[in-house]
């Protein structure tokens, strides 16, 4: 699979009309075929090109999975467990309350997985795509995220708090009650996402981009009274 396109599409948000232009992510390079993972590989700690569907992962050491495809899978891993993912695709995967911390993921996209309460601090996470995802209370504070694409999942009160971005879209989320505090929000788009109230820093959330509708709750933010 090559990478993605630059395209642009309207939306009317609240009355408003909205015209967003997506920005270039690497999507994975998965094989045309996959093949059979063995007790071996997974011994060996590196696992190439193989899918798993309908199965449960428990992983006790540090692995590398490279070109792989998940589906329906569950994962289990033992504590401090550092793995790394790479080409990958995760579809309707369970990821609920696991501990990804410092993790690497890179090239891969979680499509309508639940992310709840994972872990993701201080990881380093690079051309992802998350779309259609249930990821309420995920935490992804103190890490580094480029060109990372967030499409219509559903993030309440999840946590970015000091994390790096670069590159970074937020397209059509529920935000409510998300925490961005110490992360510098410049240039980022937040206008067709879903929120009443989030936490930012306000002296980092100079230059971001909002809604008409959501002007209210920054102003608000910063001391200014609408009459």
């Amino acid at each position: 699979m090559g990478p993605t396109r630059n395209f642009s599409f309207n939306r009317k948000f609240k009355g408003e009309k909205i015209t967003v232009k997506l920005k270039k992510i690497l999507e994975p390079k998965l094989p045309a075929t996959y093949q059979v993972a063995t007790s071996q590989d997974f011994i060996d700690g590196e696992i190439y090109q193989a899918e798993f569907i309908d199965k449960t992962l428990t992983i006790n050491q540090r692995t590398i999975f490279s070109g792989c495809s998940f589906k329906n899978t569950t994962f289990e891993f033992t504590d401090n467990t550092i793995s790394e993912f790479t080409d990958c695709l995760f579809e309707k995967c369970d990821f609920s309350n696991l501990n990804f911390n410092k993790i690497g993921i890179y090239r891969s996209i979680f499509k309508s997985c639940k992310l709840l309460g994972t872990d993701f601090t201080e990881s380093h996470l690079q051309d992802l795509q998350f779309t259609e995802n249930l990821m309420t209370y995920a935490n992804f504070s103190g890490s580094t995220l480029k060109s990372v694409r967030f499409l219509e999942n559903e993030a309440k009160e999840t946590f970015f708090t000091a994390c790096n971005f670069k590159n970074v879209e937020l397209l059509k989320n529920q935000l409510e009650a998300a925490n961005f505090w110490e992360t510098a929000l410049a240039g980022i788009d937040f206008s067709t996402n879903q929120f009443e109230r989030m936490e930012v820093t306000p002296q980092l959330a100079k230059n971001m981009k909002i809604s008409l509708s959501q002007a209210p709750f920054f102003t608000s933010l910063f001391g200014i009274e609408i009459i």
